[in-house]
């Protein structure tokens, strides 16, 4: 039996060679694509994990340490600076360093330490009092390029008793001196928003994946229930036809995620270097392990091969049926899909801190998995309303494909679909990131200093002084202090200069004369500009991939459908309706489901977008991405009638093909 199925396999010449080759090419793009954002979502827990103990947590017994910290700058570049005094005669150590830094003492990461020695010291050292005594640990960092500075101070110092201003959200930013018992374990939520978005951003990749993954669990599933039902009907039993069925998708499948996985490897190197968060990786921390890589690939496998298995069963239990090509498609929505983007939403409402991103997620799996659920759905509605309003045979005909095979449509016309919704999403989003970023470009020049307003007057003239005295040109003035804090309360010290050397110099000068607070509105832009430059990053990655799948979907789809529907196409034919005819038909069966799915998914993706904020659509970056999408579209459709026309005229002509 094994032996006559490999026959009616290979007997199948072209169709055969695309049965076998998309579940190979899916299950590798897939399982790729799947460790890859599995390294990352494994990436921002490490660097969590690693920088938790550097937010205090009020101690609930005896305290042991005053911790206090600030976010310095070098340039446009941070540096975490975390303050430390011993209130006992043995402080626990610090973690992964064995020791507790000594009043003076400096402690710095490797790239602070080479900066430190890059630059003059009265634009970064002097800040410090000192040379570096040890070099922190990668366990202690975030990237290899994090700027971090441990200092130990006295209990006593001032800098360890006065209160400081608090950031709005970013809470490493400023952090007023607290007595702690414990070192934390909780990630702040700049942190955790990081990991939020990192799972919004995988909703965005995996939904072409899984148009990806329908069209090769389900491509030639007509030939492949027709394989099968010949085995049925020339005595096989049940056990025999899905032992066979089960062993070559897992085969087919199986190689192909092998492929994907030693893909993984390779470019896991290039993963290392990719800069997120301003910095890139620990190679440890964005490679997943050897059991989860396994377990991706086997998941990969088996969905892929269930997949197509759900759509064998006619075939077991009436093999005449098939045979005689009596089934027609179905185009309910699956339970599974509402109980999926359920679980998925009460899942990460659990985990996320970060309201705003939490309801961009939920928007966005809502309409997303909504719309690859019910796309055949549609696709029916609009293949039975053509079939009933047509006045031509092409309409018609085309019609009554959609309508009796919405599914088989919908994976054709679905990776555009999703192209379209991915491309709506990042056209609101991206303009909204750099409109962030131009007010930040704005206020470049200037320093701002939060100070108490008690002390304000005093350290603006002490500023000008200073600074008259160092040589450095600058223009000091007292404004007002951020929007989240009370004006009774604090004060900005503004200083207005150009150059990264002159910034540099006007902090390290304040700092000396112990007149500078921290710029909590460059820690407000610095992490947005980052955030910008990563979607950007993430952008250039989702919508080539979003467009490959299109593509690929588009044009194997429709090469699939004729294949599936030969046994109509030679009747036709038989039956006397000229070629031109079944060409115009095959092109309004790509072309409308294509036009009116893809402003749908559109419209849906440009609502989900919008959750995070509100921009003109008119505007250069994302009348781009429309014109590209309409670009992509009109060659999408272009090559799928290019190459399906050869296919038709062989496939409604050549009698051996039939079976």
């Amino acid at each position: 039996m094994r032996g006559l199925w490999l026959r009616l396999l290979r007997g199948s010449g072209r169709s055969a060679r695309l049965e076998a080759g998309l579940p190979f090419a899916a299950g590798a793009v897939i399982t790729l694509v799947l460790l890859l954002l599995l390294g990352l979502q494994q990436g921002l827990d490490e660097r969590a994990e690693r920088t938790a103990w550097r937010t205090p947590e009020a101690a609930a017994g005896r305290p042991t340490v005053i911790q206090a910290g600030v976010i310095d700058y070098a340039g446009e570049r941070p540096i975490a600076v975390v303050e430390l005094a011993g209130l006992v005669e043995d402080p626990p150590d610090v973690p992964g360093m064995g020791r507790f830094p000594r009043p003076g003492e400096l402690w710095a990461s490797p790239a602070l330490a080479e900066l430190m020695t890059d630059l003059p010291d009265d634009q970064l050292s002097d800040r410090f009092g000192g040379p570096v005594s040890a070099v922190l640990g990668p366990g202690l960092l975030e990237s290899p390029d994090e700027l971090v500075a441990v200092v130990g101070r006295s209990p006593d110092d001032p800098s360890m008793t006065d209160e400081r201003p608090e950031h709005q959200w970013n809470a490493a930013a400023s952090l007023s001196p607290t007595k702690i018992d414990h070192w934390s374990t909780e990630a702040d939520l700049y942190q955790t928003t990081y990991r939020d978005i990192a799972l919004l951003v995988a909703v965005l990749i995996v939904l072409p994946l899984a148009s990806l993954g329908g069209l090769a669990s389900r491509l030639m599933a007509g030939r492949r229930r027709r394989r099968i039902a010949v085995l049925r009907l020339l005595g096989a039993g049940t056990s025999q036809v899905v032992r066979l069925a089960i062993t070559e998708l897992i085969c087919f499948a199986g190689i192909g995620a092998l492929a994907g996985v030693v893909a993984h490897r390779l470019l896991l190197p290039l993963a290392a270097q990719v800069p997120i968060k301003g910095g890139g990786w620990f190679r440890a921390d964005v490679q997943p392990s050897l059991a989860l890589t396994f377990l991706t690939a086997v998941a990969v496998v088996l969905v892929l091969t269930l997949g197509a298995l759900s759509g064998l069963v006619s075939a077991v239990r009436d093999p005449l049926s098939t045979y005689r090509g009596a089934q027609r498609g179905d185009a309910r929505m699956r339970w599974w899909s509402v109980l999926f983007i359920g679980a998925a939403v009460a899942l990460f409402w659990t985990r996320s801190s970060n309201p705003f991103v939490t309801v961009a997620f939920t928007v966005l799996l809502i309409l997303g998995w909504g719309l690859l659920s019910t796309g055949p759905w549609i696709v029916s509605g609009l293949g039975r309303l053509l079939a009933r309003t047509s006045r031509g045979v092409p309409t018609f005909i085309a019609g009554r494909r959609l309508a009796d095979d919405p599914r088989g449509a919908w994976r054709a016309v679905g990776g555009m679909a999703m192209a379209s919704f991915i491309a709506g999403f990042v056209a609101v989003c991206l303009p909204v990131g750099l409109g962030n970023e131009g007010d930040y470009a704005a206020r470049a020049d200037r320093l701002e200093f939060v100070l108490p307003a008690r002390d304000l007057d005093h350290a603006v003239s002490g500023a000008a002084d200073a600074l008259r005295a160092a040589g450095v040109p600058a223009e000091v003035s007292a404004t007002a202090p951020p929007s989240w804090l009370a004006e009774r309360d604090w004060g900005t010290l503004t200083v207005a200069t150009s150059g990264d050397a002159n910034r540099n110099r006007v902090r390290t000068t304040l700092a000396d004369g112990g007149l500078r607070g921290p710029e909590l509105r460059l820690s407000d832009d610095i992490p947005v500009v980052w955030l910008l430059r990563d979607g950007v990053v993430v952008s250039l990655l989702v919508l080539p991939v979003a467009a490959l799948v299109a593509l690929t979907s588009m044009v194997i789809g429709a090469i699939a459908r004729i294949y599936d529907q030969r046994e109509s196409l030679i009747a036709l034919t038989l039956a006397g309706t000229p070629r031109a005819v079944l060409h115009a038909a095959r092109r309004r069966e790509m072309t409308l489901p294509t036009v009116i799915l893809g402003g749908i998914a559109a419209a849906a993706g440009l609502l989900g977008g919008s959750t995070l904020g509100v921009t003109s659509l008119v505007n250069p970056y994302s009348s781009g991405i429309f014109l590209a999408l309409l670009a992509l579209g009109g060659l999408a459709l272009l090559l799928a009638d290019r190459t399906t026309r050869p296919v038709l005229d062989r496939t409604s002509t050549d009698l051996s093909e039939r079976e």
